[in-house]
């Protein structure tokens, strides 16, 4: 009795203090739960999906492929078999007659019905991107930064028993990402909805009228009904108008300003000219609010255009290099702040450190050291997996050759950017 006592005793201590006490019980962590996705999204093979429609449907969801209408057709990955699914084109500039890029939802047709815990994923298309590496191995960068970004694997796709290309398998932004990112889904999540004929938006402010930013450019993904758009509309309007004394402070509440620097810091690094601070505006992100708070959190998406302008793009390109109308309103602030600016030269260098990291010797110690960075082993490894793939793809809107130019291009820069930012960073510091 006096044993048990006294162990109680010392798990309530535990409990008070946070603080373990000799001899007392330990309970042990609860080990992290399995995602069963995990295996869709491995991204250390390359995947085959299969999917049987309707052969008319099929054909007219090629003939319309920039309308969003949905078509019913089965799915295979695997062993696994599901039913009654739907899927749609899906793109801005990417949309592709011949090769669509693809939207497949299991629970449209189905209430509930989902696929190793997943609604929905994204069959990217990559029809912008001749590489066809450009969107997985920048959402890793993002990742291998602490930064919440999409999954990616690739995949042959086959229609009917039909192989009509290499894609790219992408984790969809919606309430299982934010659940499995944040551990909260009940929060706003808005996409940023750029469309092409669309003029460039800079997050200027347009007045206090929250229909002015929702649902366009901000298109609400969760909380049709009632998505709390004065609030980005407040944001907006302290992005553009408080004054550099209380900038920080007010905007507080609605953004972590740091983790902002770091995922513009990333999109740079990346030299991405359609993003945040793009060649065409701001672009190509989510939004999402936390349940009962005002923060917001940036989500990257759609990276096809990272890396295309070489291994010297500008670390301040379309920040200091463009006319003021032409800037980012919250990039801007954030610049003018110059604990948030080294911040920013800090995640560069941080990038830099990251493209760049080798691996240690190879066993056994004799064997000479892989002394390759993580993005040019990254660049070879995917190179290996899907150049069969691309080739046997009858239906890519470019050449084998520019394939492989866009590859090399990739090598290079793998091998030279990190060089390149450092040098950069070093004439930027005070």
């Amino acid at each position: 009795m006096l044993r048990f006592r006294l162990r109680a005793c010392a798990a309530a201590l535990t409990l008070i203090v946070g603080l373990p006490i000799a001899g007392a019980a330990q309970t042990p962590p609860t080990p992290k739960a399995v995602d069963p996705a995990d295996q869709f999204f491995d991204d250390s093979v390359v995947h085959d999906v299969y999917l049987s429609i309707n052969t008319r449907d099929w054909q007219t969801l090629q003939i319309h492929y920039l309308e969003n209408d949905y078509y019913t057709c089965n799915f295979q990955w695997r062993t696994t078999k599901l039913t009654n699914i739907a899927i749609r084109s899906r793109g801005t500039g990417s949309r592709n007659q011949a090769k669509p890029g693809l939207r497949v939802d299991f629970d449209r047709n189905v209430t509930d019905q989902t696929f190793l815990g997943l609604k929905s994923f994204i069959l990217r298309n990559n029809t912008q991107d001749a590489s066809n590496m450009h969107e997985r191995i920048a959402m890793q960068l993002f990742r291998r930064m602490g930064l919440q970004a999409s999954r990616e694997a690739h995949t042959r796709l086959f229609v009917n028993d039909v192989y009509v290309g290499m894609y790219t398998i992408v984790e969809s932004v919606d309430k299982t990402f934010l659940k499995k990112n944040f551990n909260d889904d009940n929060g706003d999540l808005y996409k940023y909805d750029y469309n092409a004929d669309d003029l460039p938006n800079y997050l200027d402010y347009r007045g206090s009228d929250p229909a002015l930013y929702v649902p366009h450019p901000f298109k609400p993904e969760t909380n049709e009904s009632h998505p709390r758009s004065e609030i980005v509309a407040d944001m907006i309007r302290i992005i553009n108008q408080d004054s550099d004394a209380i900038f920080r402070t007010t905007m507080a509440p609605y953004l972590d300003l740091t983790k902002f620097v770091k995922h513009i810091a990333v999109e740079m690094f990346l030299g991405d000219t359609d993003g945040f601070n793009g060649n065409y505006g701001t672009n190509n992100f989510y939004l999402y609010r936390l349940d009962n708070k005002n923060l917001f959190n940036f989500i990257a998406w759609d990276k096809s255009n990272a890396f295309i302008d070489g291994p010297t793009y500008p670390i301040f390109h379309n920040i200091y290099d463009q006319p003021e109308a032409n800037r980012n309103r919250l990039t801007m602030r954030v610049m003018n702040i110059s604990e948030l600016k080294n911040q920013y030269l800090d995640m560069l260098l941080a990038c830099a450190n990251s493209l760049a990291a080798t691996l240690d010797p190879i066993p056994p110690a004799t064997a000479p050291a892989d002394t390759r960075g993580w993005m040019e082993r990254e660049v070879e490894k995917e190179y290996a997996q899907i150049k069969d793939g691309v080739y046997a793809d009858s239906e890519k809107p470019y050449t084998n050759a520019a394939f492989e130019a866009e590859v090399n291009n990739l090598r290079n820069f793998a091998r030279q950017r990190a060089d390149f930012v450092r040098t950069e960073v070093a004439k930027a510091r005070p």
